[in-house]
């Protein structure tokens, strides 16, 4: 089945999110100026603001910085968190990087982990495109109960994502595994 061209336009949308890649990111230190800057869309919402990074700090969910500036890594640490708190709440992805950060070679594991993320992105958005085929046929467009039918469809598969990736944390990363908040 092929999307629909109001679906397929919704799509292109979703999944054209202009991530930053690893060799976009400079390898000298920046100040939070410079940092929300790199973070900053034309025209849409900022994916990080001050007080964000600030309250990441304050929460250790971030590595503490040496003086002002923030490293590679600390990038590498603030896209993690703006992906996973899509679906997360700030204290999951705070147990999370934590049982991260006393992994010995941490910084090296989470550039390879975003770097696998990038990589994998476009079979996540077939895998969503796919979802999008299933649940939104033309005929759901022009009938609201059938669209009714289609979002129902749609809210279930957010539903499973969120239940997984909550037990994932609760089964990995729980104080039981030695993190405690």
């Amino acid at each position: 089945m092929i999307l629909v061209p109001a679906v397929e336009e919704l799509y292109r949308k979703l999944t054209n999110t202009g991530e930053l890649t690893l060799e976009e990111l400079p390898d000298l230190d920046l100040y939070m100026d410079q940092v929300l800057t790199l973070f900053s869309r034309q025209g849409e919402e900022p994916l990080l603001t001050k007080t964000m990074i600030n309250n990441y700090r304050k929460e250790n969910i971030i590595r503490p910085l040496d003086g002002k500036r923030y490293t590679k890594n600390h990038i590498v640490q603030m896209l993690l968190i703006y992906h996973l708190k899509g679906i997360l709440s700030i204290g999951e992805i705070a147990q999370v990087m934590e049982e991260c950060y006393v992994s010995p070679g941490y910084d090296n594991a989470l550039t390879r982990v975003y770097r696998e993320f990038l990589e994998q992105k476009p079979l996540l958005d077939e895998a969503v495109k796919d979802c999008f085929d299933q649940f939104l046929p033309e005929s759901a467009l022009s009938d609201s109960t059938d669209l009714l039918a289609a979002l129902l469809g749609l809210s279930r598969v957010e539903q499973y994502a969120d239940k997984m990736a909550k037990a994932l944390v609760e089964t990995h990363f729980g104080p039981e595994k030695g993190v405690e908040r």
